[in-house]
């Protein structure tokens, strides 16, 4: 706001004083369009200018963020008798005593004993000055600080004099198991998940606690995950915080089973499970057991037994902060080692369900897979559903079977009714699965709709607070915001059929014509001046990367159980071995997945390309491959 336009903006004032009550004159109305337009201008060019400002760009994203965040609110909410609180203060109380309620209380006196595995054990952590200053410095300048009030802006700042002395703190506490009592207190902000503001069920705490005790998680955790790793002590199923190992590898896994079980006619059932407030009901001894028998000893264990013990958190809302109350179970979200920990205390999961065809995970986000065309089939998968709830009674947790959910595929399946604790599990036909939408005829349409929904009402956020359409701008800001809700996870459900692919295609068609001093106006062309490809081009780009992983083992895949190569296949002629060999499949929605697409593109990468080190480094020779194949063409 320039003093120029803060003038005229008093001038319009004025002239507002003179006619109101009265006819509005065209001088007013002239000075009213000038003081839009100048405001206008101002706005793009401080855009501009943010745009081109230093590397980071932080700050040009800060502004987007400001702009376009969808600002929710918490509350009001309704008291047990039905009454409305809006109040800050006793909102804050209600949320805080009912996220007590949901401790487990747990009977030390009774732990049952988890089977040992064989692994070296992991018993201290080497804390030395580098690896804290290495630390610190990765840290978010702008993450929130904990009840100590201390953010990590300041030990950036004070690095030099403040490391010596966190080190030997880090060095005494591991060595004695001691934990300061303020790295045990956490402000829980609420933050609202789905369903009806009034409830305080529909919000998830997450912690903020001592940012000087998350520099020290940070050095167990990698610590932990390295003995993990190298032990093998994490079961395959899990894919969440394992490298290597996303939403997209989940999906792609189970749904290999499930298409290829649909493709040869069989009846296939798919159980979603549902854990009840799952990392805030972790029995705190019974998670030590489960440490023990991963090889977890000496100081780490201790240290991590006193960091769970005493803990006290509170609900801060709006400045105002309710009681403090003590947590009886669970690990901190918010934490750095608490989901680590939670990957552990589930891994022996698996165990109760070994006779499914498939189980796979991501963090406490459960599914099950297995045959139903047979009644010993359906038994067995009841028989693990049972095992299951046999399970989370020994160990202190709760399915909340209410949201567990059937999805019954193949044309010939039953329905068979399945049942947890005694209640009938509901069935459904279409599910939000890790972020993508999962229908029973396994086709992609309901996710094509529901990403491009998502994207065009982002991209109109966008059009909506952004005011400079410059090229360089919008088109960073369509990268960074709208394409990837269009890419997430794509290699598990690239559409075939063009009604599918245009849903997509038209929201990047639509944010390519908001982009001004674009000559063309064809949309190819407009692609072209932009240095753009199209959705469909991008998503084969993908395929090609996620084959480069298998192909390559990244994150512990063998590339056998998705492809046979040509060196494990007879050939009439001589190939090159790491050629897949195509497989032929019955309906389309097998033979349009990936493990069946991919494999005449990937035949015709050039054996350069695919020889390189890194998956990143395939992606971008890939890219220039493909733009030269279209420069040529």
């Amino acid at each position: 706001m320039s003093q120029e336009i803060l003038a005229a903006i008093r001038r319009k004032k004025r002239l507002w004083k003179m006619v109101k009550g009265k006819e509005v004159t065209e001088e007013y109305r002239e000075v009213d369009r000038r003081v839009k337009k100048m405001i206008r201008n101002a706005k793009r060019k401080m855009e501009k200018q943010l745009a081109d400002g230093d590397g980071s760009k932080k700050t040009f994203y800060a502004y987007i963020k400001r702009k376009t965040k969808s600002r929710t609110s918490v509350g009001p909410l309704k008291d047990k008798d039905q009454r409305v609180v809006a109040e800050d203060g006793k909102m804050a109380e209600m949320l805080n005593e009912f996220f007590s309620s949901v401790f487990t209380r747990e009977d030390g006196d009774n732990v049952p004993e988890a089977e040992r595995m064989e692994t070296e054990e992991l018993r201290g952590i080497n804390i030395t000055e580098w690896r804290i200053r290495k630390i610190i410095r990765k840290l978010r300048k702008d993450a929130a600080a904990g009840p100590d009030e201390i953010g990590p802006r300041l030990l950036q700042e004070l690095e030099d004099g403040i490391v010596p002395g966190l080190t030997m703190i880090f060095r005494c506490s591991l060595e004695t198991g001691d934990v300061p009592e303020d790295w045990k207190m956490a402000n829980v902000t609420p933050i609202f998940k789905k369903g009806t503001k009034t409830d305080p069920g529909n919000y998830r705490p997450v912690s903020l606690t001592s940012v000087c005790c998350k520099v020290l998680e940070t050095a167990i955790r990698d610590d932990l995950m390295r003995h993990l790793e190298q032990n093998r002590l994490v079961n395959p199923s899990q894919h969440g915080f394992m490298p290597g190992r996303s939403c997209c590898s989940n999906l792609l896994e189970f749904l290999e089973r499930a298409t290829a079980a649909v493709d040869e006619g069989l009846p296939y059932d798919v159980v979603f499970l549902d854990f009840a407030k799952a990392f805030d009901k972790v029995p705190k001894e019974r998670l030590l057991e489960k440490l023990k028998a991963h090889g977890v000893r000496g100081e780490v264990l201790q240290w991590i037994r006193n960091w769970l013990t005493e803990r006290k958190q509170r609900v801060v809302l709006n400045g105002k902060a309710s009681s403090w109350a003590r947590v009886l179970s669970g690990v901190p979200q918010g934490s750095v080692l608490g989901p680590i920990l939670f990957l552990i205390f589930i891994n022996d999961l698996d165990m109760e369900v070994k006779r499914l065809g498939i189980v796979r995970k991501f963090a406490d986000d459960t599914k099950l897979g297995h045959g139903a065309g047979t009644d010993k089939e359906r038994s067995e998968m009841q028989e693990a559903l049972d095992a299951l709830v046999a399970w989370a009674e020994k160990w202190g947790m709760q399915f909340n079977v209410a949201k567990c959910k059937v999805m019954h595929l193949g044309n010939n399946n039953i329905q068979q009714v399945y049942t947890m604790n005694g209640q009938q599990l509901g069935t459904t036909k279409e599910e939000v699965d890790i972020g993508v939408a999962m229908i029973g005829t396994l086709k992609p349409s309901a996710q094509c709709r529901r990403a491009a929904r998502t994207a065009q009402t982002v991209l109109g956020q966008l059009a909506r607070g952004i005011h400079n359409r410059d090229r360089n701008i919008f088109l960073r800001l369509y990268q960074q915001y709208v394409r990837p809700h269009l890419e997430f996870a794509s290699p598990a459900w690239s559409p075939w059929q063009e009604g599918d692919k245009e849903c997509l295609e038209k929201v990047q068609r639509r944010a390519v014509g908001m982009i001004a001093g674009l000559k063309s106006r064809d949309y190819s062309e407009r692609l072209k001046e932009l240095g753009l490809t199209t959705l469909e081009e991008r998503r084969h780009q993908l395929d090609m990367v996620q084959v480069y992983k298998i192909v390559n083992g990244v994150g512990g895949v063998k590339s056998e159980q998705w492809f046979k190569m040509s060196e494990n296949v007879r050939e009439t002629r001589r190939t090159d071995p790491t050629n897949i060999r195509i497989q032929a499949a019955r309906l389309e929605v097998r033979r349009n997945f990936f493990s069946h697409r991919v494999p005449a593109a990937w035949n015709n990468v050039p054996a350069e390309i695919r020889q390189a080190k890194t998956a990143q480094a395939f992606k971008q020779a890939y890219k220039v491959h493909r733009r030269n194949m279209v420069a040529i063409s």
